[in-house]
Order: C-alpha cells, then structure tokens, then sequence
C-alpha cells in the first residue's frame, strides 16, 4: 500500500506540475482501500462498503463525449471487500439519485475514466435536487476554473454511523450502502499570479438547499476540524487552509458546461 502512494504523489507531481504537490494519505480510524481509477482516485471502507474520499486534477476541458448511464459493479474491488449490491436506480423511496462523487461529465475525453466514473464504488444514494442543483453548483465550477488553470478537486461523503440505521437509509437491504449525511469538497487552483487559490464547502445532505453555496462555504481548515481529529489532513497546502472567501466564486463568462 505505501508503494502505491508513493507512485500516486509521483503521478500528481508529472501531471500537474504547476499545482502544490499535495500530500496524499488516508484517514487513519477506519482503514480505507485505495482504489486507482487512473484519472481519478477513490479511498473506500471495504469493511462497510462505502466511498469516503476522492481526488482528481482536471486541466483544460478538451472533451464532447457523450455521457453514458452504464452504472456497474465495480468487480475490481480486492477479494473481501464490500461492494454494492446492485447498479439499479434507488427508486424506492424515490427522489433519490445514483450520486457521483468524481463526477462523469468531468472525464468526457476519456471514455475509460467515464466508464470508472459510473462504477458503483463511486457512487452514493444522493437526494435527486441536492445531487442536480447544489452539488452540481460545485461541478459547475470545476468546470468553468479548470478552463482558466488545473484545478486540484478533492472531496468526500460522511456517513452518520452510530451502530444502527439511520431514518435515511433506505438502500441498506437492496443496495448494500448506507446515505451520507455530509458531502464536502475543495478545489485547488492558481490565480493569474500563479498563487494557490482554494475553496471549499461543507454541504448538508438534506432538500431544499438550492444553488446557493455560500452558506456552505469553509475554510480547509474548518472542514478538517468537522472531519475530526481521526482524519488525515487534506491534502492542500498550509498556505491556503485558512483561506475562506466571502462569496462562492462567480461562474464565469462563456464557461462550457458540457
């Protein structure tokens, strides 16, 4: 496992060279796997078969493919480990989504990490207007900021455990997985200076957030904090942790959504 890290950080190095080599390891209280889907990574408790982190760099979007709905098994998961029951639709109760953590669209010039996109261990039950229009607000502006400079995005789920179901799993018997409470990300960039830029969000899993995230916006440190002390630190660096600002960013002009 450590050799694997060790060729990761290698990669971010070669990738995005102009970006803060950031220092990548897993939460330390619940061992977690590192799966790598080449274009992005994913660190997931097979223990209960559940995505917890993931973290991609995405530079200019050069992509049109089309999007695909082939959600799947992940059958590359290691011997022992859990993974989800089924790739059918959460339909009941409805209003559910199949959620994307490493979201599809980000990927769309390389069919193979589109495909790794729509894996089930990258996907969480995720309210249908929470996953279309306030965590699409965080996509959205991946896309708009990685046409500018490469854009570091990190992010992840928490899950409510508290040695029982909680009123929102609905899934556990037909999918095998439990519904986050939280979902959180950080982007990374650069200004035009070539100074580190981040922002971050903590965003409550619940209906009837909106588009507005500025209610939801944390400082890095903030959301390590939320975290609790168990977690690994994320990686970004120091010089941006305590970075907050007042606003979400602006979506900017003629950004393609596509």
């Amino acid at each position: 496992m450590r050799l694997l890290f060790l060729l990761f950080l290698l990669t971010l190095t070669s990738c995005a060279p102009r970006l803060p080599s950031p220092v990548v390891s897993p939460p330390s209280a619940t061992p977690l796997t590192l799966l790598d889907h080449g274009r992005f990574q994913l660190w997931y408790d097979c223990q209960r078969g559940e995505p917890h982190r993931f973290m991609f760099t995405l530079d200019r979007d050069e992509g049109q493919l089309e999007r695909l709905d082939n959600f799947r098994i992940d059958r590359s998961l290691p011997e022992g480990c859990k993974g989800q029951l089924s790739a059918k639709a959460y339909s009941l109760p409805k209003g559910y989504h199949r959620g994307h953590l490493a979201a599809n669209n980000h990927f769309d010039d390389d069919r193979a990490a589109m495909d790794a996109s729509n894996l089930m261990s990258n996907i969480v039950p995720q309210l249908a207007t929470h996953n279309s229009r306030t965590w699409y607000q965080t996509e959205l502006l991946t896309e708009c900021y990685r046409d500018l400079h490469p854009v570091t995005v990190i992010g992840g789920v928490v899950f409510g455990h508290a040695g029982q179901a909680l009123v929102n799993d609905h899934f556990v018997e037909s999918h095998g997985i439990a519904t986050p409470e939280v979902f959180w990300k950080v982007l990374l960039t650069e200004d035009d200076q070539g100074q580190p830029q981040a922002i971050a969000w903590w965003i409550p899993h619940a209906t009837g957030l909106g588009s507005n995230l500025d209610p939801y916006l944390r400082s890095v440190r903030e959301i390590e904090a939320l975290l609790g002390p168990d977690e690994a630190p994320i990686a970004v660096p120091e010089a941006v942790k305590d970075q907050r600002p007042v606003h979400t960013w602006s979506v900017t002009v003629g950004c393609d959504r596509q």
